[in-house]
This record gives structure tokens, sequence and C-alpha cells, in this order.
């Protein structure tokens, strides 16, 4: 029904468009132009030269060639045109064509050598390039335009993206959902593989020249879940020479290091990074309460917990041109992150006046490491590429905890290790004026649980292994897909693009003590479809509609029950199924006030087929209460938002940033969940924001601050806990702003921060707080070097984008 309505609205907006292009505007042909730029005395490539296009003295059109000098344009083919190529320190040159024959599709301009002039000592910029730009299919927020940003980590420039927010538990949300797939310049990264937050404190801000932000993004990506796609793109700047930069915080809560460097030698180029995040001892309090459906107190907890947090991480990216139309790409990316919690837990039980008391001990290493290979052969006419990627990702996950609860000695561990192997073949095909994309893969996943549990034999008093509890878990899963893509401008005012994605799924998982073996397949058709209209240089408008997929991963299946804390326990569910999500959303991008500001708005519905919850339960065990938490398909899950973000700027000195996310929770429960919930037959409103402000206040110095508040996170049993965070910076630029050096002060009225949670079924309610601290003050040094501190690069990318998964 669902997909019905979806196609109706769709059809009714896009037909009388459509219908009016057709009788109104032809598209006109396109011709493409293609060269190098060169100086005329070295021969040698000039980086980074810019190209005009003017028609009938009017300037149309304006772009830069890459650091190979090399460039490619479409225009118009009818009419003359003329070309005008420049760089500084060098004169202009025109270059004059005529009209052509209708059938030529293309022209080679050679070398165009540009004669040197006078050379220009200091340039002063008078207009600040824009901070966020809107395209028909994301949302790029250009950090290397962000002065404010500098001397920061990728954990500043999160908390700042339009739709986006950080919680306190170091998971992304866009548009309120925690579905969101990160990549780093179009790939994976194994550094995101477990807390979020602590991976983007291990880079540098310096290090990142834009984010992009998909809630809709194309099929040429994997599938993602309710949320989509946001994108780091990083600086890779390979001018010849070597360039970089060092970044550091020091804060009395944590701290980081972080540093790049990036260079090129002829055909040869390397960019690479190292970061390392620690925190000091965290201790924070857990108090748990369980109520029954009379309000009676069947049981409460008190755990007072100290948690210890080290990282590091290491990228390396690799390039080599074989020849002007070979190119190889390898990417390496390692990371790990240890988490030491040691907990001392008091669980009250009111009608047996008892009182329990265990200690709990918990080590969890994470490592990943993920290998590419990318072949790029270019295909004779400009834009047209044959692209083909491997990859292999390694991830090892694991818990070991000793525990004491109730006299109840115990030792365990919960060693998971995935192994997945990629296959993709691209091709890019521009066909006159349409852009055509076309590609195939194939991903194999084995993900692997080995659970052992030795238990304290109080006669014998030595360590047994419990054989009920412990097994192996196997699940694998095998992915083929194709997708093709269009993309085309209808005349002067329009452009349509459209994709589609077939996939077909095969997965299973092996017999254990507790799960029986099982198989099943699924195959999944994702259609996407975008369309913009530009009103005016100053409005755009445009319109989109996207399916997607999240399938679990193994924090979601493994079917482990963790019962050190004998009151509180979670167990995955191998049974779960994927989500399917639809998204339909229209919107503006609007620029106010000569420029100086800037304002997006969209208007969004999707819904959540085989949505995935957590799910708690009270059950009794040795004859008392405990409560249960595990996943289940719950439901679906309807969701009508409005998004606003905008930017100003005041009398050059003041820039002023907000966003604000308003969207609804509502939910169509499963029959077997029924029962279990409060928030049946419900519609929420919850919300996400943002306000900050950046003075320049002269001499180099700058204040920066800004404050975000966000809903608490609802569920179809309750809520999870409201989050807030303010911080104010004092930045002062040094050494001709190649360092920057800062004082940092994080929520200065709030020493401690009290996260409530409740969870509400008709026989049963859990609640709990939080307690944890959080002002600290700390101050921040960085410093870039070499040539190209511009941000100028080439983008290389790797090619497979792995983003399929619930994390």
């Amino acid at each position: 029904m669902v997909n019905r309505i979806i196609f109706l609205v769709l059809w009714s907006f896009f037909w009388p468009l459509w219908s009016s292009a057709q009788s109104t505007i032809v598209p006109k042909k396109k011709l493409l132009l293609y060269g190098q730029i060169r100086d005329s005395i070295t021969d040698k490539p000039l980086s980074f030269a810019n190209l005009e296009v003017f028609r009938r003295a009017k300037k149309v059109l304006a772009l830069m060639a890459n650091d190979d000098g090399r460039f490619e344009v479409k225009v118009d083919s009818a009419g003359a045109i003329r070309l005008r190529i420049s760089a500084v320190g060098y004169v202009d040159k025109w270059l004059e064509l005529m009209e052509r024959s209708s059938k030529q599709e293309s022209i080679d301009l050679g070398i165009i050598f540009l004669v040197a002039g006078n050379r220009l000592e200091t340039v002063n910029i008078t207009k600040r390039l824009p901070v966020i730009e809107n395209r028909v299919d994301k949302i790029i927020y250009h950090v290397a335009n962000e002065p404010s940003l500098s001397g920061g980590t990728g954990d500043d420039v999160f908390r700042r993206l339009p739709m986006v927010s950080i919680g306190h538990d170091g998971k992304v949300a866009l548009q309120g959902n925690q579905q969101v797939k990160i990549l780093i310049n179009g790939k994976p990264s194994a550094i995101f593989t477990g807390n979020i937050a602590d991976a983007l404190r291990m880079i540098p801000s310096d290090q990142i020249k834009s984010v992009e932000i998909m809630t809709n993004p194309s099929v040429k990506y994997d599938m993602e879940g309710a949320a989509g796609i946001i994108n780091i793109v990083t600086n890779k700047r390979f001018i010849n020479g070597l360039n970089g930069g060092l970044a550091s915080s020091f804060e009395t809560r944590r701290s980081n290091m972080a540093g790049n460097i990036a260079g090129r030698m002829g055909n040869f180029g390397l960019t690479a990074s190292i970061g390392s995040s620690w925190n000091y001892p965290i201790a924070s309090v857990i108090r748990s309460e369980n109520l029954s459906a009379a309000g009676e107190a069947l049981f409460s907890q008190v755990n007072q917990s100290r948690n210890r947090r080290n990282g590091r991480q290491l990228a390396l990216v690799m390039d080599y041109d074989l020849d002007s139309n070979n190119v190889l790409v390898s990417n390496l990316n390692f990371n790990k992150l240890t988490v030491t919690t040691n907990n001392s837990i008091e669980s009250i039980y009111p009608l047996e006046n008892n009182l329990i008391l265990g200690i709990v001990d918990n080590k969890q290493p994470a490592s990943n490491l993920d290998m590419s290979m990318d072949y790029i052969r270019k295909l004779g006419a400009p834009g047209r590429e044959l692209l083909l990627s491997v990859q292999y990702l390694k991830g090892d996950n694991g818990l070991t905890y000793s525990s004491d609860y109730n006299r109840r000695r115990e030792f365990g561990s919960n060693q998971g290790a995935s192994h997945e192997y990629t296959a993709q073949l691209d091709l890019k095909y521009p066909v006159r004026f349409i852009t055509m994309e076309f590609g195939v893969k194939m991903v194999k996943r084995n993900i692997n649980a080995l659970i052992a549990i030795d238990t304290l034999d109080r006669w014998a008093n030595t360590m047994i292994a419990d054989a009920q509890r412990s097994y192996l878990f196997k699940y694998r899963q095998d992915i083929l897909a194709g997708y093709a893509t269009a993309a085309l401008p209808i005349g002067q005012l329009f452009n349509l693009s459209a994709g589609l994605r077939w996939e077909r799924t095969n997965w299973g998982g092996a017999e254990t003590n507790t799960v029986s073996k099982f198989s099943n397949s699924s195959m999944n058709l994702f259609p996407n479809l975008a369309l913009s209209y530009t009103y005016t240089k100053n409005v755009t408008l445009k319109i989109a509609y996207g399916k997607r997929i999240q399938r679990p991963s193994l924090y979601y299946l493994n079917p482990f029950k963790n019962n050190t804390d004998g009151a509180n326990q979670i167990q995955g569910n191998p049974n779960l199924r994927s989500e399917t999500m639809h998204q339909l959303a229209v919107g503006g991008d609007f620029n106010v006030n000569s420029n100086n500001g800037h304002v997006g708005l969209s208007i969004y519905y999707k819904t959540i087929n085989n949505m995935i919850e957590q799910v708690f339960r009270n059950r009794v065990e040795n004859n008392r209460t405990m409560t249960l938490q595990t996943f289940g398909n719950v439901g679906s899950n309807q969701s009508l938002g409005t998004n606003i973000y905008g930017s100003f700027t005041f009398f050059k000195r003041f820039d002023l940033k907000g966003n604000i996310d308003f969207y609804t929770y509502s939910n169509d429960l499963n029959d077997d969940f029924l029962n279990v919930s409060s928030t049946k037959d419900r519609v929420y409103l919850m919300y996400k924001t943002f306000v900050g402000i950046t003075v320049a206040m002269g001499n180099g110095f700058s204040l920066d601050s800004y404050i975000f508040w966000d809903s608490p996170q609802r569920t179809f049993q309750g809520e999870f806990a409201a989050f807030n965070l303010w911080t104010i910076a004092l930045k002062k630029k040094l050494l001709k702003e190649a360092a920057t050096v800062g004082l940092t002060v994080t929520d200065p009225f709030n020493k401690i921060k009290n996260l409530n949670s409740h969870a509400q079924t008709p026989s049963m309610m859990q609640k709990s707080n939080f307690s944890l601290p959080f002002r600290s003050f700390g101050v921040s040094l960085s410093w870039q070097f070499g040539k190209g501190k511009s941000g100028n690069y080439r983008a290389k990318e790797k090619q497979i984008k792995n983003d399929d998964q619930k994390l």
C-alpha cells in the first residue's frame, strides 16, 4: 500500500514537470572540451589553473583544472563561445571557438601554454566561500571553508553538520535515526566499526576537506538503512613535495593526538595519517529500578562504574599512474580500541529484604583492518572509465570478563571475528548529455563468535567449563548486486537523476546449543529518483525518493547472553530480518542577503518495515525477577519530519549557524509485541537542534561557541535519555596562520549530567539514571606544514562501499 501511495505521489509531481519540459524545453546537445594547461617555459602542468566560458560577452561557467593541469567541461554545442585560461602569476589566454557541426561531440584542445607575467606577492581574499552547498543528491559541508574548526577534531566537525547529532553513547544520528553509515573517501573504513565518537576524535579537522550528507544516496552505493550516508572527504594534497600536519588536544576528561603527511614524486602519490585518543578514568553511577504494573518495586540497583578508553588508528593511501590512461590506488586502514570497565554492583530486592553484591570487570578490545586495491582505466573519450576494485576486511571484537555476583563466580569470553571479501566492477559511460553508470558487486561475509564460560565449582574450589553455555556461533552472508544510473539535464532549469539496484542476499547460521541451523534468501529491487529545479540563481528546489535496506550486524545477531549482572541481562537474536525503508523528501536551497546568508529546508516522510529495536522483558531466574534486553523486528515505523538549517554572516565578523530537525515517531506493531508496548497508537514529536556563533576578533584571535539539544529517543517501549552540550573555544593563529592554539571549555555549569531513560510494558517498568561527569577544560595545538596547505587535492578514491549493515 505504501509503495502505491509513493508511486502516485511521485507520478503526480513528475508528470506535469516532464510534460511541460517536453512541450516547452528541448534538451540542448552538449559538447565536451578537454585539454591540459602548462607553463610555456618549464613545460610543467599548472595545478588548479582557472578556466572560464563566455558566450556573448557573458560568463556562463567557471571551473578549475586538477593538479595535473587537466580539465574537462561540457558546453552547449550551438553558437560561438570564448574561453579564458588564467593562473596566478601568468598572462591570461583567450581561445575562440566558432560554430561547429551538430554531430561533433568533443574537441581536444590539446596542451595550452601560459606565459609567466608579473608575480603576485600578496592576495587579499575579501569574499568568504560558502560552508554549506546543497546539491541534487547530497548536502556538502566544506570544512576547509570553516576557519573556526582549525585545530579541532572530527568530533567537532560532526557536531556542526546539518541534520546530524552525536549522543552521549557516541552514536551518530541523521534526521534522528542512528542507522547511518560513515564512509571515508567513498568507502567503509575499519576505524568506524567500533565507537564512532572515539574514532572521530582521532581524526584532526584540518585533515578533512568536506563532509557529504546523503539522506537519499545514489544506487551506486550499497543500500543503507533508515538514515543514509555520511562521507568524509579528506585533504589528499598530492602537489609535488611533502606537506602535512600535527594536531593535539589535552583536556581534563580526554585527550587525543594525530598527524598526517602527504606528498607526490612523479607518478607516485602517498598520504598517511595516524591518531590516538584516550580518556582518564571516568567514575559514573548507574541507578536502575524495576516496578510492577501496580508500581511496586521488584528490585533496584546501583552500579558504580569506572571506565577507561584507549584507541589508535592508522590510514595509508597510495596511488601510481601507470600511464595517462591507467591508475592503481591502494588503501589500508587499521584501528584498535580497548575499553576497560570495573563495576561494583548493589542489587536490592525489597520483598526479600535482601541485598546482593557483585563485582564485574570487563575488557573489550576491538581491532579492525581493511585493505583494498583499485584499478582505474580511461576508455578513450573523456569521462568514460572502467573501475575494478577488490577489498578484504577483518574484524576482531571481543569481551572478556570476571564476575563475582551473589557469590557466583565465573570467567567468560565472547570473541567475535569477521572476514569480508568484496569484488566490484563499475563503468562510467556518458552518452551525449546523459551521464550513465553501471556496476556489479559480490560480497561474502563470514562472522564467527566463540563463547567460552568457566564457573567456580565450590566443592572442588576450581574453575570448570560450562558446556551448556559455551559454543561457537557461525553466521554467513553472501550478496550479489547490480545497478544502473542515469543523470541528464532537462533544458536549462531541470536536472534529473534516476537509478535502479538489484540485490540478492543469502544468509544462514550453524546450529549451536541454543540456536537451530537456519538459512534464508531474499531478492530486492531498489529504485532511486531525484529531480532539481533551478528557479533563480539563488533558489533551487528538489524532490527525491529512495528505498533502502539495513542488515543486522553481529551485535544484534549473537545469541550470547551476558548475565554477569544477575538483574539486568542482554542477548542477541539470530532470527532478525533486515529492515527496509522508503523515503520521500521535498526541499529547497536559498541564498539570501547578497549571498551572506544561506537557508536550507526539507520536508520528508519515511517508513521503516521490519524495524529492529531493543525489547525489554521481565524474567524469573532462581526465584528472582530480572530484566532481559534483546532485539526484535517489532513492526513498522512512520515518520514525518522537517529540517531547517542556515548560516548568516554579519558585519564580516560574526558567523551565526543553526540547525533544527523536527520529526514524528509512531509505530504499527507486530502481534508478538503488542502486549509489551507502551507507545502503540501514539504519535510523538522529537527534535534535534544546534546553534553556533563564531566571532573574528582580529589579530588572529577568534571566539567560537556552540550548543545543541536533543530530545529523548523514543522506542516502542519507552525512551532513552535526552542530551545537550555547550562548548566555548578561544583560538589564536600563529606562524603566518600555519599554526593554531586554543583554549576550550565544555559544559562549564554542568559537572555531572543525569541521563534518564525508561522502558514500560503493561506489566512492568524499567527506570534508569546514568550520572556521568562532563565538565572539562583543555588546550589544543595544531600545525600545518609544506606545500599545498590550501586543501587542493586529487580525488582518487576507493570504489568499494560496503555500508549495508545495521551497527
